[in-house]
């Protein structure tokens, strides 16, 4: 809801039952009190909430009680943050923004086609964690709305921290694209009304499905309520025309940064990195499985060659990265990438402008995010933290390659989406390291293994 300038010297009340102090209103019309509660960064008691509550199996006594509670704990913050959100003025999305999540020349329905777009979300998740999928999205009032199930991960984070980070991009190939910096507002979704409407607009039905999508599945196997996800803008920046345009609201610069450097202290033991392809059970062990390797690297667009540690790429396939700004706030752009072999490593790689290494380098957190249009529903994210290449060759060889793969390369390789063109001198290499890989692929394995079903 917003709030007129010529009422902002009023001093207003929260919500009816608030017993907290009065709103007090600035000059430039927001309420600081508000502000800086949802600008809170959380401390380590969310991060514990946000583990205590995820789905797990098999919990009794202590465990399930201590489960329930950090979930009724989370329902109550999400509350409090939906209450507090009344009183924020947001920066509504503009008839081209908007234009770019309705299905194109006036249809009901999106083409399944490389251009149909999904919004891609990015969420804190405690600690400096990051993590960001792509999601169905619609607009209503000048805000982007998607829908979640309840305790999943998109959930749990913004409850804890509504601040998020929004992509969304005309579609492959494509460089007309957006990005919000936002708060997030829950409200319940009970009567399934937001998720069919996405479901129509998304999906293609099949014979035997449900005609309303595939999200009934999830919801018969997890019997979770239903949640509608608002996104309140406080800053967006677009790239629709020649020049980037960007709008943010006066209380940015009062936001707190999500982490400090001495949070992120380097986890004990040694280190851990996901490959885009797992182990099948019936193999001989750490022998991967070529149909699995075949699956989760299309999704980024690129094939092994016969020798292992060299991949080729296939079609152009942009990502939607999410890590933290100099501010210290959660951002999530359209970027071009590459997969290239480090240590024996097969790493997603990017440039950087040398100005932004100085950042990232401090807060390294990074995770990226990738779609298959065409195939709808099929996503593949990579979480890790961000580790730069000092060697020169490296990064003229990643250069090539990033220019055989897209079209104008540093239009879209810059983390911040300069579009000028710069030498190569002005960039550096980097890789995400520690990676964990999560995919629709691998989430269809689980669930058919909890449910006593192996594929063959």
């Amino acid at each position: 809801m917003q709030q007129s300038r010529e009422m902002s010297s009023v001093p207003r009340p929260l919500a009816a039952g608030d017993s907290e102090s009065l709103v007090q209103w600035n000059s430039d019309g927001y309420d600081r009190r508000v502000t800086a509660e949802l600008g809170r960064a959380p401390g380590p008691e969310s991060t514990h909430l946000f583990k205590e509550a995820a789905q797990r199996r098999n919990l009794s006594g202590d465990e399930l009680a201590a489960a329930g509670a950090a979930r009724e704990e989370i329902k109550r913050r999400a509350h409090r943050i939906s209450e507090l959100l009344g009183h924020v003025e947001s920066l509504p999305l503009t008839a081209d923004e908007r234009s770019l999540l309705r299905p194109p020349y006036g249809r009901a329905n999106h083409l399944p086609s490389p251009n149909r777009p999904y919004a891609h979300l990015a969420v804190h998740t405690g600690q400096g964690a990051v993590s960001v999928t792509p999601v169905w999205a619609t607009t209503t009032g000048g805000n982007v709305v998607m829908s979640t199930v309840e305790n999943r991960i998109k959930a749990r984070a913004t409850a804890l921290d509504p601040m998020v980070a929004l992509s969304v991009s005309a579609g492959i190939g494509n460089e007309m694209s957006f990005e919000v910096g936002g708060f997030a507002r829950q409200s319940p979704d009970a009567d399934r009304e937001l998720i069919r409407t996405l479901a129509g607009m998304y999906s293609k039905p099949k014979i035997g499905e449900h005609v309303d999508g595939n999200y009934t599945s999830w919801d018969q196997r997890e019997r979770n309520e239903r949640i509608r996800l608002e996104i309140l803008a406080y800053r967006v920046r677009n790239e629709l025309g020649d020049h980037p345009v960007h709008r943010s609201a006066p209380y940015v610069q009062e936001l707190a940064p999500r982490y400090s450097d001495a949070d992120l202290s380097q986890p004990p033991g040694r280190k851990s990195h996901d490959r885009f392809w797992t182990t099948d059970e019936d193999s001989p062990e750490g022998e991967s499985d070529p149909r699995e390797a075949r699956d989760e690297l299309a999704i980024l667009g690129m094939t092994r060659r016969a020798k292992e540690s060299e991949y080729r790429s296939v079609h152009p396939t942009y990502g939607h990265f999410a890590c933290f700004d100099e501010h210290g706030l959660l951002r999530c752009r359209n970027i071009g990438f590459d997969l290239m072999d480090v240590e024996g490593e097969a790493r997603i790689s990017f440039l950087v402008r040398k100005r932004d290494s100085l950042v990232l380098r401090r807060n390294p957190a990074g995770a990226l995010s990738v779609a298959k249009y065409s195939s709808g529903s099929v996503w593949l994210q990579s979480q890790g933290r961000i580790h730069f290449h000092e060697d020169p060759d490296m990064l003229r060889a990643a250069i090539r390659r990033l220019e055989s793969r897209y079209n104008r390369v540093h239009q879209r390789l810059a983390l911040d989406l300069g579009m000028s063109q710069r030498p190569s001198e002005d960039y550096m290499l980097a890789t995400l390291s520690r990676q964990t890989v999560s995919s629709r692929y691998r989430e269809t394995e689980r669930s058919l293994r909890s449910a006593g079903v192996h594929r063959r």
